[in-house]
């Protein structure tokens, strides 16, 4: 806390002058509108034409209210938030200037629009005011600005949204004041907006949606006044609102999704709102072409109309300007000739690419039947992706040769981006990670481990376990073989069946997909099955073992996937004797590494600096624990020495994260009830 009060002295300053100067007029016990001083020491535009510059200076530390010190002290945050970002002198520059700006700045404006006869204007034009609250929000502004995108662009968007509506909508001094002061930030800082993403485009037109849906409620609850004239709609049944508000929020969402049936309705609607705004607009500026002075209630209705009809039609030029931002249909699907829509539709495609063109540990699980698949312009590169809660999430890199890595990359993310879709890579490695398009993160979740096999002896003291469990076996006469499941005699299989479904259904949730494949997967004649015998034939426990392709279609490693044991086994060590014996046999085969993998939503790194999706998938895991161990398994790996190679969460957004938080759940899980998902989370507690 020292610390932090430390870094921002000129807001600390700047309160307790307010602080001081509230107590000396007695601005905490009573409004000091009420003083006689009062119009002496406030600025505006009938102190400016008297000639009292200087109350620039005196009214920016006077309050109004005393219930104005309060709110003061929650938007004077906005201060200190920019000078522990930026620095005490930017902060004051930002303040001092802000406020200047605004004030005088606000007085030439309302001024102006009183000598060209606007009613609102020569309201105003006699009103002086008092407050900081110009150079506070000038500060809000610039540190908005110095956020990282895309947060700044949307913490802006907010803040013009806040302060127009204002304007537009209660239009007091101190509203224009916050619109001068903002609009100050945006043009100094106006070089820094680069072109908004097709996320960010639609995210605008969300935000529009939703300032207009609020601005109904208010306008329908209170009545407010601003340039157009009184703006409150009198009479309006709640009902209507509601049902207004219902259909905007629709329409909204269906924006931030970029659906073109959605972009439709909205474009429909702010083309009458812009019709019917421009219309009253010229009902109130020449009412003797419509007999006369229209009624009051009738002249409240216009206003409001005019007033968001303006509104509508920033949003209608929005909304035509970025129309390919909102081409997703409503039922979601990758367009293009090369996409296939439908899960396992082209597996022998897949597999031909796989086999073609290589890839990482994870990349024969591309082949595997619940992944959708997309093939880019180039005919030799693939995507393995599954749609969970809008989101695509892309299973391990993109198959493609290196060099091919970034292009592929990019063109899904725009393809499934453009259908709507919220896309991550879940599993990455170092290569896509360093072909991320511009703007997007990486985040380690996980932490695969590779056992070198080239010149690997189980010798020395850090083998002692796999040794002894390979020694056991001999000594017991459990026999390893390697072998392809789908050939197996029918009782091997019928044995490997049961071990599966009893080890499932010990787990109280189905069995896990995603990452995780199943005894369908371990069919493919690709795959090898790693089998532990005793004398009997009893099957003790096996492993599957996924091909890692070479450009040109030699196996250059194998993937551990599925890993089982007979329950009450007379052989305790058979997972370490199947690795141990595993490794031996693919040594011996010249293939360059296994991969153990990484073990699904467990890290290796420290949690201290854990970010928001490391806390989701921290809590995920959690969840999953008690089920699956996944941490007791990345323990055990380490019984083999392996070396790490970090695996990547590839994300563009943060705010999308507990959306792809919720995702990958779904995509581990797809079959699990509502129901066993709770119970599972309730483990966590116990």
């Amino acid at each position: 806390m020292f610390r932090f009060l430390g870094r921002v002295p000129f807001t600390i300053a700047l309160l307790a002058t307010l602080i001081v100067v509230g107590i000396l007029v007695g601005g905490f016990t009573s409004p000091i509108t009420e003083a006689d001083w009062y119009e002496t020491f406030a600025y505006g535009a009938p102190s400016f034409a008297d000639g009292r510059w200087w109350t620039t200076l005196t009214g920016t530390f006077l309050v109004a209210q005393p219930i104005g010190y309060l709110v003061l002290l929650l938007t004077a945050a906005g201060v200190g938030w920019l000078e522990f970002r930026r620095g005490t002198g930017r902060a004051a520059a930002y303040f001092f200037g802000g406020q200047a700006l605004a004030v005088i700045g606000s007085a030439i404006v309302i001024a102006g629009f009183a000598e060209m006869g606007s009613h609102w204007a020569e309201a105003l034009v006699t009103q002086v005011d008092v407050g900081p609250s110009g150079g506070v929000f000038a500060c809000i502004a610039a540190a908005s600005a110095s956020l990282w995108s895309p947060w700044r662009g949307r913490a802006l968007l907010i803040l013009t949204a806040f302060t127009l509506v204002s304007v537009l909508f209660l239009g007091t001094v101190a509203d224009v004041e916050h619109a001068m002061a903002v609009g100050m930030v945006l043009l100094i800082n106006a070089g820094s907006f680069s072109k908004p993403t097709l996320r960010e485009q639609r995210y605008v037109a969300f935000v529009m949606i939703i300032a207009l849906t609020v601005v109904q409620i208010v306008a329908s609850i209170v009545p407010t006044y601003g340039p157009f004239g009184m703006t409150h709609v009198g009479g309006t049944d709640v009902f209507d609102v509601l049902f207004d508000t219902v259909i905007a929020v629709i329409v909204a969402t269906g924006l931030r999704g970029g659906y073109r049936a959605a972009w439709v309705v909205a474009v429909i609607l702010a083309s009458l709102n812009v019709l019917v705004g421009a219309f009253s607009v010229f009902v109130i500026a020449h009412p003797e072409l419509f007999g006369g002075p229209t009624a009051y209630d009738e002249r409240e209705g216009l206003a409001f109309a005019a007033a968001s009809g303006f509104l509508w039609a920033v949003m209608l030029v929005w909304l035509v300007a970025c129309a390919r931002a909102f081409r997703a249909r409503l039922r979601r699907r990758l367009s293009g000739d090369r996409g296939a829509d439908r899960p396992g539709a082209r597996l022998d495609e897949v597999r031909h690419v796989v086999q073609t063109a290589g890839g990482g540990a994870l990349s024969w699980m591309a082949t595997w039947r619940d992944n959708r698949h997309y093939f880019g312009s180039d005919p030799e590169t693939v995507v393995a992706y599954q749609t969970h809660q809008g989101v695509a999430l892309v299973l391990g890199d993109p198959i493609a040769a290196p060099e091919k890595l970034g292009e592929t990359l990019t063109e899904f993310i725009d393809t499934a981006e453009r259908a709507g879709f919220v896309v991550c890579v879940f599993g990455a490695d170092s290569a896509a990670r360093d072909a991320l398009p511009e703007g997007w993160h990486a985040l380690q979740v996980a932490e695969d481990t590779i056992v070198d096999l080239p010149g690997l002896e189980f010798t020395g003291k850090k083998w002692g376990a796999v040794r002894t469990a390979l020694n056991r076996g001999e000594r017991d006469g459990v026999r390893f073989r390697l072998a392809s499941l789908a050939t197996e005699p029918r009782s091997v299989r019928a044995q490997i069946s049961e071990i599966s479904e009893q080890w499932v259904g010990d787990k109280g949730l189905p069995e896990m997909r995603f990452t995780l494949g199943s005894i369908d997967e371990a069919l493919d004649p690709a795959v090898r099955m790693a089998i532990a015998e005793s004398a009997d034939g009893t099957v003790q426990g096996f492993l599957s073992w996924l091909p890692v392709y070479a450009p040109g279609g030699r196996v250059r490693g194998w993937t551990l996937d599925l890993m089982r044991r007979r329950d009450g086994g007379a052989f305790p060590p058979v997972m370490e004797y199947l690795i141990g014996s595993s490794a031996l046999a693919f040594r011996d085969e010249e293939a360059e590494f296994l991969s153990l993998s990484g073990a699904p939503l467990a890290r290796s790194d420290s949690p201290d600096d854990e970010r928001q999706i490391e806390v989701i998938l921290d809590k995920l895991g959690g969840i999953l624990e008690p089920a699956y161990g996944f941490r007791s398994l990345h323990r055990f790996k380490q019984k083999f020495n392996p070396r790490g190679e970090p695996m990547y969460l590839l994300y563009r957004d943060g705010a999308d994260l507990a959306r792809i938080g919720v995702g990958l759940v779904r995509a581990y899980l797809p079959d699990a009830s509502v129901p066993q998902l709770v119970r599972a989370g309730l483990s966590i507690g116990k």
